[in-house]
């Protein structure tokens, strides 16, 4: 999936008045400048009728993106947006902030990675599945292993593997002090030993 953050601005973080997320980000849009307001969904059941709503809050309350061209980076017209109280920065000088993280936070607000949710939660269900079935075709159960990780405590330790957990995770067992104990590890961090 293709990104909606325009690589070629420069990125800053906006903080804005309390509960004015919104209001700033149109002011800002109104500026002329791109703006990235991130957003969560949340399921809320009612008390007294026991329905569920779904309500949309700010991800990081009172704080916003907004993309600036190079050519013009007019920090006034920004900071005299309705709503809008600063432009973070160090030693009076706003700071950029990468457009890749911009473009991180964005694809998992897309991916509902923030969301709590039933269509969240079920989306997040397939997606283990899907990592948990490319695990176990990459380390089927009896195969030998070998830690490659160097971060590891167990680093060039052999072992086997005994199971795949649902979150993708491969347990085996790996011979410690003479006798055999069951490891969990991330996927990723073992290879197929030689």
């Amino acid at each position: 999936m293709k990104a909606a953050i325009d690589k070629h601005n420069h990125w800053y973080v906006v903080r804005t008045n309390v509960k004015c997320e919104e209001k700033a980000s149109e002011n800002i849009r109104k500026a002329g400048y791109d703006v990235f307001y991130p957003r969560r969904r949340v399921e809320v059941k009612n008390r007294r009728t026991h329905i569920y709503t779904t309500r949309e809050s700010a991800l990081m309350p009172r704080y916003l993106f907004v993309g600036l061209p190079p050519a013009d980076r007019n920090f006034f017209k920004v900071r005299n947006g309705d709503g809008v109280e600063c432009i973070l920065g160090v030693g009076g000088r706003p700071a950029r902030i990468s457009a890749d993280h911009v473009e991180a936070i964005y694809l998992a607000e897309v991916e509902m990675q923030f969301d709590d949710t039933r269509a969240a939660r079920i989306h997040r269900k397939k997606e283990a599945r899907s990592k948990k079935a490319t695990t176990e075709t990459q380390f089927p159960k009896g195969r030998g292993i070998l830690v490659t990780d160097n971060m590891n405590p167990l680093a060039r330790f052999g072992g086997v593997v005994q199971e795949i957990t649902k979150s993708g995770r491969v347990i085996a067992l790996v011979e410690l002090f003479g006798r055999m104990t069951p490891v969990e590890f991330e996927a990723r961090q073992l290879s197929p030993a030689a």
